[in-house]
């Protein structure tokens, strides 16, 4: 049995979503792009009941380098969340049809 990611106390239910605990906006990006609507409805609908408190836990974090491995996956978890939202509220695929191919997207520092 593999070890399930780090989180925070009282979030350790969200381990099950450790394939989203990704670091950058380009790796979020093509996950998302890859994973089917299914997916990303499913990680949505865990998410969105829990970003009042994930985002009430994190106001209390200081945002470093240094940041506790725990609230950093909790930080990229959240991070993934935004990067899925518009695809589930506005787009209803996981890229936009007849947009610009992200994968051709230069990604910059964050």
């Amino acid at each position: 049995m593999t070890e399930s990611i780090a989180l925070p106390s009282g979030f350790e239910d969200l381990a099950e979503w450790e394939e989203w605990n990704l670091e950058t906006m380009e790796e979020r990006s093509y996950k998302r792009a890859i994973s089917s609507m299914e997916d990303l409805q499913s990680f949505y609908d865990a998410m969105l009941t829990r970003m009042d408190q994930i985002l009430s836990h994190l106001v209390t974090v200081p945002m470093s380098d240094d940041m506790k491995p725990e609230d950093r996956n909790l930080l990229n978890i959240s991070n993934s969340m935004a990067e899925v939202a518009p695809a589930i509220e506005q787009f209803f695929e996981p890229t936009i049809s007849f947009g610009f191919d992200t994968t051709r997207w230069e990604h910059g520092g964050e």
